[in-house]
């Protein structure tokens, strides 16, 4: 006769989903001399024309060459810059592509 007590323990995929959402959101994303961070220089040079993030910002229409200046740009502005330079259509889209390729990294996925 099995007795179950009633008492679940946490499964691995779990505790793992659980590690990871807590990472997600404490996730820092880069900038450049700003102290933020949007993406790592690898995927900078992975997914845009560019070989850092630097001369990413150095590229873009902005005044100043940080990502914070890029983020202030108008939206229309900064997504066609994006568009013309990135394998994404928006801001937008390259943020959330970048970080969930740093949360995958940090998997080790």
């Amino acid at each position: 006769m099995v007795l179950d007590s009633g008492v679940k323990t946490r499964d691995p995929l779990h505790a793992s989903l659980t590690t990871a959402i807590k990472r997600a959101l404490s996730l820092e994303v880069l900038v450049s001399s700003s102290h933020e961070r949007v993406a790592s220089e690898s995927f900078i040079r992975r997914r845009t024309q560019f070989g850092s993030v630097d001369e990413f910002c150095a590229a873009s229409p902005c005044d100043d060459a940080t990502i914070g200046d890029i983020q202030g740009l108008p939206t229309d502005e900064r997504d066609a810059f994006v568009a013309r330079t990135t394998d994404f259509e928006t801001w937008a889209e390259m943020k959330d592509s970048a970080a969930v390729e740093d949360l995958v990294t940090l998997q080790n996925v």
